[in-house]
């Protein structure tokens, strides 16, 4: 694709008649849209051409019915989809309800109905370029994230597994010099890695405390942290409930004997970690919840 005021396209038009390659041609043309094009009747001879790997197109204009050819356009979805998952397909149809439906809910899979006039033609494409760019844009953007989150999620479990055989004097955090090295270098990868949660320092504080005193607990908790940070209320094995007496506070249950705290703001989507409760000190933690709700509530 030309980059310029007026992009122009090689376009790959896919129809069994002949006069719409033409008129399609000429329209697309005087508009400035087309760069080159490349025209087949059947299916199975564009699968073809998009298979060699020749002038990739940066848009197909696909008919859905074709006279013997015993495939349709909808039918050959799945086969350019194997290695061309971003390129937008614009579907020339009489918006056939069971064809649409058949090509389901794919981000780049467009519908421009027939008959069309040349004015719409064009304004329907442009459209669908600029649709087709941005939602390419976010799907990259998404890979990305999952892509660092996977890695986070590797450091972490890697991390945790060294340190399961480390000794326990390894592991234990003296008052003169601070939190352990290994469980400072935990806390930034799960800082990293939830993207839906934020740690309050009281938490790290209660994170902390079963670090030093009980690691298999604390590998099971950080585990479920990770889980937590993309589910919602309705997953059953969290146990989520609203906790009664102090507004917006939330409890989640990470393992048989950890439950957590956490702020929900009615302003925000991110969640606030506030404290881990092991030894299900009710009273203990209401009165906390209370005398500290100015420091974590908006």
């Amino acid at each position: 694709m030309k980059s310029s005021e007026q992009p122009s396209y090689v376009i790959a038009l896919v129809d069994d008649e002949l006069r719409i390659h033409e008129t399609v041609a000429a329209i697309l043309s005087n508009a400035g849209l087309l760069n080159r094009r490349h025209s087949f009747q059947d299916p199975v001879s564009f699968l073809e051409f998009l298979k060699s790997g020749e002038d990739e197109p940066d848009l197909i204009l696909l008919d859905v019915h074709f006279e013997n050819a015993g495939l349709s356009g909808v039918d050959i979805l799945p086969f350019i989809r194997e290695d061309h998952q971003k390129l937008p397909v614009i579907l020339l149809t009489g918006m056939d309800a069971d064809a649409m439906q058949e090509a389901g809910d794919d981000e780049f899979t467009y519908y421009i109905p027939k008959p069309v006039s040349p004015d719409q033609l064009v304004r329907m494409i442009k459209f669908y370029m600029r649709k087709s760019q941005k939602a390419g844009t976010l799907v990259e953007q998404l890979k990305s994230e999952i892509k660092d989150s996977q890695e986070y999620q590797l450091l972490l479990e890697n991390e945790l597994c060294d340190l399961q055989h480390e000794s326990p004097e390894a592991l234990a955090v003296t008052k003169d010099k601070g939190p352990a090295k290994s469980f400072g270098k935990i806390q930034e990868i799960l800082s990293s890695l939830l993207v839906q949660s934020e740690i309050l320092p009281s938490m790290v504080e209660d994170l902390q405390n079963i670090y030093n005193t009980q690691f298999n607990m604390f590998k099971k908790v950080i585990e479920t942290l990770v889980r937590f940070d993309v589910s919602d209320s309705s997953n059953p094995g969290l146990d989520i409930h609203k906790h009664k007496g102090t507004e917006h506070i939330y409890t989640a249950r990470l393992s048989v004997k950890v439950r957590l705290y956490y702020y929900r703001s009615p302003k925000s989507a991110k969640k606030k970690l506030l404290r881990l409760d092991t030894v299900h000190d009710n009273k203990r933690m209401d009165k906390w919840l209370k005398n500290n709700y100015e420091s974590y509530a908006d």
